[in-house]
Order: C-alpha cells, then structure tokens, then sequence
C-alpha cells in the first residue's frame, strides 16, 4: 500500500514531515497531511491525514481525520473518517473510528469502537443468533382455529 501514490482517496498533498531522528513534545494542530517518521510526544490534532512511517514513535492522544500507521502509536486514538494499520503497525490504547482497514502483521493491544462517525455517537449495538432459539416476533399473531389434532387436551 503507497502511502505517497495519486490514488483516488487522496485528500490533500504532504505539509509538514518530521523525519527519522527528530523528537517532538508538546502540542501539533495542522492542516492538511502530516508524515511522523520520529517520535512525537504529546497531543496530535487535525482534520486532515496523519501517515506514520515504520520508525515513528507516538506517545499520547491522536485526534485527525485519517489514519495510515506503519509505526507505534501509544494512547488514545479518534479517527473521523478512516484508519489504515499497515503490517507493521503497533497501537497500544483505545482506537475509535468508523472504517477500520488491519494487514496481517499489525498488532492492536487496547479497545476499539467502531461507529458510524468517530465523535460524538453511541456505538452501535450488534446481535447475533448462533444456534440458539429464534427470538418471537414482536408483531401479535392471530389466533388460527384448531383442529381436533392440535388440541392438546386430549
């Protein structure tokens, strides 16, 4: 999966990279797309994209738009619209998004809430019926007349 390719999802064009070796704490808001090769400590918030390469380090909260990860990411995690855990991806915290895309290889150690929007809804509640007896219908059912066979006093 390219992270940099002219694909049809692609919102807007890179505005800010923090490359390998470079250490950040404290506070990023941007807009746009932002690449984090680095580490990054602190509170990450954007509507746009957030890519994280292989060797990028995030410690903290992560509040953007898009996610691609192929590095680790610690803490709390929202995502509006998508997120991408690229095999290598490692997230250790809560993850909340509404498409959740996982290779093979990526490892998720935390909760995560899939909703129909990241913020601000309920999650939604799925039931499944595996073998068990079918629940009755809500709906009343008419009486039907009996025969003589199904009456069960006989």
């Amino acid at each position: 999966m390219g992270l940099f390719g002219n694909k049809k999802g692609d919102h807007s064009e890179l505005n800010a990279f923090l490359g390998v070796g470079t250490e950040y704490r404290g506070k990023l808001d941007f807009v746009g797309t932002v690449r984090i090769d680095g580490q990054f400590e602190g509170e990450i918030s954007t509507d746009g994209d957030l890519i994280l390469g292989r060797k990028a380090s995030v410690t903290g909260t992560v509040n953007v738009g898009r996610l691609i990860s192929c590095g680790s990411i610690k803490g709390d995690v929202v995502v509006k619209e998508r997120t991408v855990l690229e095999k290598t991806s490692v997230l250790k915290g809560s993850l909340n998004t509404p498409i959740l895309v996982v290779e093979k290889g990526a490892i998720i150690e935390g909760g995560v809430i899939m909703t129909k929007e990241a913020t601000g809804t309920r999650p939604k509640v799925v039931a499944a019926n595996f073998g068990g007896k079918l629940a009755k219908p809500e709906t009343p059912q008419t009486e039907v007349a009996k025969t003589g066979s199904d009456d069960s006093t006989t």
